[in-house]
């Protein structure tokens, strides 16, 4: 065998090498264990949990208007004003009919009260208010539920994201790399071609920038690989220092994708974004409600016990009261019927959000249906080129050992290789996030879905 083709292994076998060592060293990390990390440790959907528990607490609040109020208060008066001595004496059943004299009535002496009272109020009929307020604050709570769902779609589509970018600038750098030992092999063999009087100063001094501008690539793709570690970490809500372990390679896939008509009748059953839009309508729906009430009447029943004492040390007076109360604002300045008006403009300006947001989903579907198929035939087409720039690079490498090509022949297709494989990664990202894509606008990414668990 030829030293030359003895040359051409080992350049060839030793960037494998060199960077099989530190992957070999790697854990696995599949796209459903991030996405499982993320779900239990990712720091934005912990923001929800608060929020939630809210919902939960007003909805228990907007019952209470089913249930009897008890307030009870405890005060000291004191002075010598004739109305407060009179009404003092009888609450505390001390009036006598020596405090029948003028002279006393109108200039009484000093008295002191400590009164104690217990008030019940309990609400009889008030034409649904308190259930209306009631829908609402269930309503509250589906939001927020809903708001919770939407977080997690768009987490699991950003960890979906940055894995791949991950592994994109993983076989990015691999690439690089690769390059870097192709640009050193040229190089070499440039020098070693000058030293022999076969080539010129000139293929020498090109093969040398040449490495620098690979050395530079290099450097530039480790830094992206860097980052993308970091934001995958901040997504599984770890360290930005963890290692984050190999992610799966960039493969062609093939999915048997659901009609377009399948995937907008899904849409409006999953997409949480428009099951919060549309308790939004029923919500301005109930507030019409609320306000036609308004005009209706509110029936109340209150009962009172009073303890009048002179001191805390005795035993005083008590009396008790009780009743039924009808209240009913006849007129209010037309602040009611205003507040009506303007619930039933905000009633149509939400029908009319449902409505553009149904024109828009369904954009959104064909949109991600077109994305998903150029990504598939892009990724063919890059297969194609990435073949066939090996194959040129292969030919124009014997083809300069013989003199039978330029420097710049070699290096041309040394950089056509290149950057076919990086194309070849990037269409295959892009057809893997296109489908998660779908299936995010469909309501459907979850963490059992086919965009989580595809091979």
């Amino acid at each position: 065998m030829s030293k030359s083709i003895l040359r051409r292994i080992w350049y060839v076998a030793l960037p494998c090498l060199l960077l099989s060592f530190p992957l070999a060293a790697q854990e696995k990390l599949t796209l459903a264990e991030a996405v499982t990390r993320a779900l239990e440790s990712n720091p934005d959907l912990a923001i929800d949990e608060p929020g939630r528990e809210a919902a939960h607490a007003e909805f228990k609040a907007a019952g209470a208007g089913y249930l009897p109020r008890i307030d009870l208060e405890q005060s000291y008066l004191a002075g010598n004003n004739p109305v407060f001595v009179f009404s003092t004496l009888l609450t505390q059943e001390k009036f006598t009919a020596a405090n029948f004299d003028l002279p006393t009535l109108n200039s009484p002496s000093p008295e002191d009260n400590w009164q104690s009272r217990a008030t019940l109020q309990q609400t009889i009929w008030d034409f649904g208010r308190t259930r209306t307020r009631r829908e609402m604050a269930g309503l509250g709570v589906k939001k927020a539920d809903q708001a919770h769902e939407e977080h997690i779609q768009q987490v699991l589509l950003a960890v979906i994201d940055t894995y791949y970018a991950t592994t994109l600038s993983r076989e990015s750098l691999e690439t690089a790399r690769l390059a870097l030992r192709s640009a050193e092999s040229i190089e070499s063999q440039a020098k070693a071609r000058v030293d022999q009087g076969l080539a010129v100063e000139a293929d020498l001094l090109r093969s040398r920038v040449y490495l620098s501008t690979a050395k530079q690539q290099e450097i530039q793709a480790s830094g992206r690989l860097e980052n993308a570690h970091a934001l995958l970490n901040r997504l599984m809500g770890r360290s930005l220092h963890e290692a984050v372990g190999e992610t799966a390679p960039l493969i062609p896939l093939e999915i048997d994708l659901p009609s377009e008509e399948t995937l907008l009748a899904e849409q409006k059953v999953r997409r949480p974004d428009y099951g919060n839009l549309k308790s939004e309508l029923k919500e301005a729906e109930l507030a019409v409600q609320s306000r036609k009430k308004e005009f209706l009447p509110l029936l109340t029943g209150y009962g009172t016990m009073e303890m009048d004492n002179p001191s805390l040390d005795t035993f005083g007076g008590n009396n008790w009261s009780a009743g039924i109360t009808l209240s009913w604002n006849l007129f209010s300045g037309g602040s009611r019927a205003a507040q009506l008006d303007a619930a039933r403009f905000r009633l149509e300006q939400k029908r009319r959000q449902v409505k553009a947001m149904e024109s828009a989903m369904t954009l959104e579907i064909r949109s991600a249906l077109i994305q998903y198929r150029a990504a598939g035939q892009q990724v063919a087409a890059a297969q194609a080129a990435e073949a066939q720039s090996e194959e040129g690079l292969r030919i124009l490498k014997n083809r300069y050992e013989a003199g039978l090509a330029t420097m710049t022949d070699l290096l041309s297709a040394e950089t056509a290789r290149s950057s076919a494989r990086t194309s070849l990664s990037e269409a295959i990202y892009r057809q893997r996030l296109s489908y998660a894509q779908l299936e995010y606008v469909a309501g459907m990414l979850s963490p059992s879905s086919p965009a989580v668990n595809l091979k």
